[in-house]
């Protein structure tokens, strides 16, 4: 087994590639420690927040039973008389004083006469009433509260309401009788009936995000948004008193999220938001978001929700923290960027859970930076040392790689001319005997096929005599009236003439279609597909190519260029069937060539164009294998000269859906032919008569009219017998 012997380059440029790798793997491997450290603490510092937020928001939320706890205590105590809407009233507005961050507290009474078979608790019809005391300024340097206070007069409920200053005398502040619509009982409302059910009570009840029920009579605008704590309140007796609502302002809920996570004085890229199980944000993440209710509770409905937490809000992380897994961290990518994100869960609230996005590059894009300009420096040692390595192997490898260059180039069948100098004598004579084998292959690819030459090349074999059965599709071409046209012109003007006319039909054929030229004999070309290299969908090549050469041999023939010059009108033989391909002649001369009766048969249909009129005959196999592709009309059933079997030949009109206009014409003539083979001359006429323009409807209506005259034989079988090439 041969030894494979690196050369120099490889040698230096593996060695390059080495250290380099070396040097990779070095810093990959410091870089990734780094990222790793550098996330675990961007998570450690996004869990931390979370637990303070969650923190914050349980002692927000705690203010609230704290007060609840405190009312009952000063009644169990005496110090508050229930049934005293005024005691009430004072107790509720010192609860307010204390709390800063309650918004509202509303004492709920009335009489418990039992519960009934549901658990639902049964009042007497009076007394029943409720006592409010509302903080209507957010601000706790100037806090404003009003009190209102329902009652029962003559049957119905009436409202008095007073505005309680801090600064002025709560015993002095007059109550005005509020007037407008009627009032709904307030021991009819959720927040009354269900801590009052026998099996809630004593539970302390908290509700999820909801409009003050004080403010049912308000536009949404004006309404105040809150969660609140419900509890049953019961005398110094132990007896049932009334209910006590305790709410918390969904702005005070929103000021307890809001944690400054970057160092002072740098932006805040950390997006910190409550949100329910579902996604649906419960703190504004802007002062003008809007609320909506969404499946009985409130929520935030940002006009412009960040597009970060649009999708952080749909990972499958937010929906993977539970109880049991009360906290998850993780990654994702949106619009082409990284983010960090961590979500926890509140306890003791209805699934609320706190979540914190930051983009990834907060954390990582100084590490990337350095990473970047490490890798820099890195490539331009690198360039450096290639540069030098370079400039010493230049010299010695110049003149060994313009011979490398030069024979790979022929390897791979590129034989176009090359420069032959070079800095040392003996490589120039070697590249310039290079060079004249080039020549020589170029000059040999314009006599023979070039796929045949490059076969011989790659296979470093000499052609010999034989041939080998092989399907291929084959086409014959010729110009009409060649003859009067090359006594017409001179010789000169003939040349030319040919030799552009040619030159086109080559590159359609060559170049378009991958067909194999066999031979120029005079201004006809034999042409077949399939051989020697392999074509895919051969019969359709030939088809594709003969509609473009007409094409473009009758554009070139009306274009400026050809002057004055006759037309050069193009007649096509098609045909499809095996035939014998391979070298044929004498040993020392031969030609690679194809030959058998499939080649016959498509020289002959070439010749029946003038027949009919036509410029392109196709044979049945042509059509059984293209007659999705193409549009073709049947012309006759032919016994060409030489060939005793008949065979259906069919004129190519177009690419499919190219020939629509002739359809009507075609469907005529086939239906005449059906007529002719039937022996029905007459019928057959009549349709050939209405198609005067086409050629092939008068050469076939001339056939019917003289079978009229007089009939063929009685075994004819509507086979024309052709008696010319």
């Amino acid at each position: 087994m041969p030894v494979v012997r690196p050369t120099l380059g490889q040698v230096f440029a593996l060695s390059l590639l080495g250290l380099a790798a070396v040097l990779a793997l070095l810093f990959f491997a410091v870089f990734h420690l780094s990222l790793e450290t550098t996330i675990a603490s961007s998570e450690r510092i996004r869990d931390g927040a979370s637990r303070e937020i969650s923190e914050r928001v349980a002692g927000f939320l705690a203010k609230a039973p704290a007060a609840a706890a405190q009312f009952q205590e000063e009644t169990d105590r005496g110090l508050v008389n229930a049934g005293d809407p005024l005691a009430v009233e004072s107790a509720l507005f010192v609860l307010l004083l204390s709390t800063p961050d309650i918004s509202e507290a509303t004492f709920t009474y009335g009489k418990q006469m039992g519960f009934d078979q549901n658990g639902l608790l049964q009042l007497a019809p009076a007394p029943r009433g409720q006592v409010s005391v509302v903080r209507a300024s957010s601000s706790k340097d100037d806090d404003r509260f009003w009190s209102r206070q329902l009652q029962q007069e003559n049957g119905a409920f009436v409202a008095d309401r007073r505005e309680l200053n801090a600064g002025s005398s709560f015993s002095t502040a007059p109550l005005r009788r509020e007037s407008g619509e009627k009032i709904p009982d307030p021991t009819a409302h959720a927040t009354f009936i269900t801590p009052a059910r026998k099996d809630f009570s004593g539970q302390l009840l908290w509700s999820d995000l909801h409009w003050s029920q004080l403010d049912a009579a308000l536009p949404e605008a004006q309404r105040r948004a809150e969660v609140s704590v419900q509890q049953v309140v019961t005398d110094a007796a132990g007896n049932f008193a009334g209910v006590l609502r305790v709410g918390l302002l969904l702005k005070q809920l929103d000021r307890a999220v809001q944690l400054q996570i970057a160092p002072s004085g740098q932006p805040e890229p950390h997006r910190i938001f409550l949100c329910d199980a579902a996604g649906h944000l419960i703190t504004r993440v802007s002062p003008n978001d809007r609320l909506e209710e969404r499946n009985g509770d409130l929520r935030i409905a940002p006009a412009h929700l960040p597009p970060e937490i649009i999708a952080a809000v749909s990972e499958p992380m937010l929906r993977a923290v539970s109880e049991k897994n009360p906290s998850s961290s993780g990654m994702f990518r949106f619009q082409g960027e990284e983010y960090l994100t961590t979500f926890r869960a509140l306890p003791g609230t209805q699934d609320w859970i706190v979540g914190i996005v930051v983009p990834r590059s907060y954390y990582v894009g100084r590490l990337t930076t350095i990473r970047d300009e490490l890798l820099a420096v890195s490539f331009g040692m690198m360039a450096l040392l290639i540069a030098g390595g370079s400039f010493i192997l230049r010299r010695v490898q110049r003149a060994h790689g313009q011979i490398v260059h030069e024979s790979l180039t022929m390897n791979a069948f590129e034989f176009s001319p090359s420069p032959t100098s070079a800095p040392f004598r003996d490589v120039s004579e070697v590249l310039e005997s290079l060079e004249k084998a080039k020549t020589a292959m170029r000059a040999m690819s314009k006599y023979v096929p070039v796929d045949l030459v490059r076969r011989l090349y790659r296979s470093k074999t000499e052609p010999i005599l034989g041939a080998e059965l092989m399907e291929i599709a084959i086409m014959f071409t010729d110009v009409q009236d060649f003859t009067t046209h090359s006594e017409r012109l001179a010789p000169n003007e003939l040349a030319t003439a040919l030799g552009s006319y040619l030159q086109l039909m080559v590159g359609i054929i060559q170049q378009e279609t991958g067909g194999t030229i066999d031979k120029f004999i005079g201004d006809a070309i034999m042409t077949f597909w399939n051989a020697p290299e392999p074509v895919a969908e051969p019969a359709r090549m030939a088809c594709l190519a003969a509609l473009r050469c007409r094409a473009a041999s009758h554009a070139l023939t009306q274009s400026p260029a050809w002057k004055e010059l006759p037309p050069f009108e193009t007649r096509f033989g098609l045909h499809h069937d095996e035939a014998l391909v391979g070298h044929f002649g004498a040993p020392d001369r031969m030609n690679y060539t194809a030959i058998g009766d499939a080649v016959n048969l498509a020289s002959r249909l070439e010749g029946l164009n003038k027949q009919y009129g036509t410029s392109i005959i196709a044979s049945y196999r042509i059509v059984v294998a293209t007659g999705a592709q193409f549009d073709f009309r049947l012309l006759d059933k032919v016994a060409v000269k030489g060939k005793s079997d008949a065979i259906k030949i069919y004129e190519l009109l177009g690419e499919k859906g190219e020939a629509d206009a002739m359809r009507e014409t075609v469907t005529t003539y086939e239906d005449a032919f059906a007529f002719y083979n039937a022996r029905n001359f007459s019928e057959a006429a009549h349709l050939l008569a209405s198609l005067p323009n086409d050629a092939p409807a008068r050469i076939l209506l001339e056939r019917c009219r003289a079978y009229q005259e007089e009939p063929p034989p009685a075994d004819w079988d509507g086979v024309y017998i052709s008696m010319s090439k």
